[in-house]
């Protein structure tokens, strides 16, 4: 669950081998030799870590506007108070499910000019 947590909050992952942490020269050494054997069409790896997170936004977007229009549909049958109610529904859903849209986006971005670095490279 926290690496859930960890991923959506867009901080690192754990590393996927155990045991390894990179913190020595030999490890160092076999990570950069492991890169550099890499193929090209390895960039085709991280086309997933591209649309995960571009889902995710069109996804929550569609959210945000489901529930917004559904709060506006609402608003010519209110008097003041419910006018009020909806508005403050309207700032809760914002206020609630914007942010982790726009996580969402900063993934899709770093994840597509990680795509774009190993594909020059």
């Amino acid at each position: 669950m926290r690496s859930i947590v960890r991923g959506v909050a867009g901080m690192p992952y754990p590393t996927a081998r155990p045991g390894w942490d990179g913190s020595d020269a030999e490890s160092a050494a076999m990570s950069a030799a492991v890169s550099d054997k890499r193929p090209r069409h390895a960039a085709l790896g991280l086309l997933p870590a591209v649309i995960g997170p571009l889902l995710a936004t069109s996804v929550l977007g569609a959210l945000i506007l489901h529930l917004l229009a559904g709060l506006v549909a609402r608003l010519p049958n209110s008097d003041v108070f419910g006018t009020l109610s909806i508005l403050v529904g309207m700032t809760v859903v914002l206020v609630t499910l914007l942010p982790f849209a726009l996580l969402s986006v900063k993934r899709a971005q770093r994840a597509w000019t990680s795509l774009q670095d190993s594909i020059r490279h």
